[in-house]
């Protein structure tokens, strides 16, 4: 399995990576760094190079903590996402959460109900 790591999973930091053969972006982790704007920068950075090459994607983000920092750059990236879906390319989003972590699905479900991002909302259990 070719995968492409963007960002290595640390303790504050989410693990990013990008698996080529099945077409899938993954956020796994905690996603609490002292400055989650560089993080997501080179996520951004890295969609966009994805889009002028490719016309599909499927995103899995499966984070058991973000602090309001990332909260606010991942949003932007779901934003981005659901943009380069309605132009045309094939995006899908699923938004995936333990089964007792009602933060996180309350986080899914604002992003999908309030920002209307089609996020696919899944518990794992």
């Amino acid at each position: 399995m070719e995968k492409h790591v963007i960002q290595e999973e640390l303790k504050n930091c989410p693990g990013i990576i990008y698996y080529a053969d099945t077409n899938k972006l993954e956020l796994v982790g905690r996603s609490i760094p002292e400055n989650p704007e560089l993080i997501f920068r080179r996520l951004d950075e890295w969609i966009t190079l994805h889009f002028e090459k490719n016309k599909s994607l499927n995103v899995n983000i499966q984070l058991e903590y973000i602090n309001s920092g990332s909260s606010k750059y991942l949003y932007e990236i779901l934003k981005r996402l659901t943009s380069f879906g309605r132009s045309g390319n094939d995006v899908k989003l699923k938004w995936l959460y333990e089964e007792d972590d009602e933060a996180m699905l309350e986080l899914g479900e604002h992003y999908r109900d309030t920002a209307g991002i089609p996020l696919e909302i899944e518990m794992i259990v």
